[in-house]
């Protein structure tokens, strides 16, 4: 049976690079954040492209505004995880 002090052993970070909990938040929010933008501005394209030609001068804005607000959140957490990263 392992104790402690082999368990111990088995990993040690590297004292130049130290893998710590925020580098790992922050990779993952990056992850996220370019996940989130790019399903908003494929939803927004998709739902575009699958409108009647002539519904689609109207429904331009809205869904304009609905990938740019996928963006804008994408990229705030993108940010976030550069900072923390």
């Amino acid at each position: 049976m392992p104790n402690a002090v082999d368990l111990a052993a088995v990993w040690t970070p590297n004292p130049d690079h130290p893998y710590t909990w925020a580098k790992f938040f922050g990779l993952l929010a990056v992850v996220l954040g370019s996940v989130i933008a790019i399903v908003g501005v494929y939803a927004a394209r998709s739902t575009w492209r699958g409108l009647d030609p002539a519904r689609r001068r109207r429904q331009l804005r809205p869904l304009a505004m609905t990938a740019g607000v996928f963006v804008a959140f994408g990229g705030v957490l993108v940010a976030f995880g550069v900072w923390l990263f």
